[in-house]
């Protein structure tokens, strides 16, 4: 008798075990809405050695990886999803003799600048908070127009690192 009561304790313990697994795993949850994980790099290729107009947006055409869509080549613009802290990186070229200053933005805020002089390249590396719907981009910070290499040999590119 007693081998049937200790059964009949262990079948109640997996009731109680699974059961609550059970519940568990069938109860509803709110959907993810925004993407885990976000991240693209995208690259120039046009013009190959040439220049940018002044005050324009560098549209890094070429896209080689984009999770969570949230970068546009045709605007050359990374759009937040969702509200955390990025981390962004530029590189570029410069094409010719000249210089070439290209500025990080947050929506119109200059987060970053660099400048490369005579065929010199450049880097723009920041981590900052974004909230969701927050612009990022890459543009040249001068008026007049500055050589820049495209060819694949100027990218730009960024990621979530943590989601708040």
């Amino acid at each position: 008798m007693t081998g049937h009561r200790s059964f009949i304790s262990f079948l109640c313990t997996l009731y109680i075990l699974f059961g609550s697994a059970k519940t568990l795993e069938t109860s509803p949850t709110v959907p993810e809405t925004d993407p885990l994980i976000v991240t693209f790099l995208a690259r120039l290729i046009t013009p190959d050695y040439g220049s940018i107009a002044g005050k324009a947006t560098v549209k890094f055409e070429k896209i080689i990886e984009n999770i969570g869509s949230a970068y546009n080549s045709a605007t050359g613009i990374f759009t937040a999803p969702s509200k955390g802290l990025y981390q962004f990186t530029a590189s570029a070229r410069q094409s010719h003799s000249g210089y070439l200053h290209l500025g990080l933005f947050r929506n119109t805020e200059e987060m970053a600048v660099s400048v490369a002089l005579n065929f010199n390249s450049l880097t723009i590396g920041a981590s900052f908070t974004l909230e969701s719907g927050d612009s990022v981009f890459v543009k040249n910070i001068w008026t007049q127009s500055s050589g820049i290499v495209g060819s694949g040999q100027t990218y730009f590119s960024g990621h979530l690192i943590h989601k708040m």
